[in-house]
């Protein structure tokens, strides 16, 4: 992966996590203690997540936790699937690796909710 792919990946999950952030403030969730509440996060656990302070973005237990927030307003719920989608899809300039154990950490819950 070129340099250039990976700043365009990253310059993409600072807008994904933006969007996750403005879903949040139309739903009244303006500051980082309503953000935390409506994730099921502790504050400094959203605010890294919003705030893009890690490369990789949030982890994908973060997100899961996040998703199963039933205080979560369904357009960050829309927003944050998508960014289950477009991780997997290694669009925020991970290699294959990561991208894969990303998927396959949300494809063991699904197949373990099957059984």
């Amino acid at each position: 992966m070129s340099l250039r792919q990976n700043k365009r990946g990253g310059a993409r999950l600072a807008s994904k996590l933006a969007q996750i952030r403005a879903a949040l403030i139309e739903a009244g969730c303006d500051t980082i203690t309503k953000q935390a509440a409506a994730f099921g996060l502790r504050r400094s656990t959203t605010w890294a997540a919003l705030n893009h302070s890690r490369r990789s973005g949030p982890s994908a237990k973060v997100v899961k936790r996040i998703l199963s927030s039933s205080a979560l307003p369904r357009r960050a719920r829309q927003e944050g699937e998508e960014y289950v989608k477009e991780k997997s899809r290694g669009l925020y300039g991970h290699t294959e690796l990561r991208a894969r154990a990303f998927r396959d950490a949300f494809q063991a819950d699904t197949r373990s909710k099957a059984r």
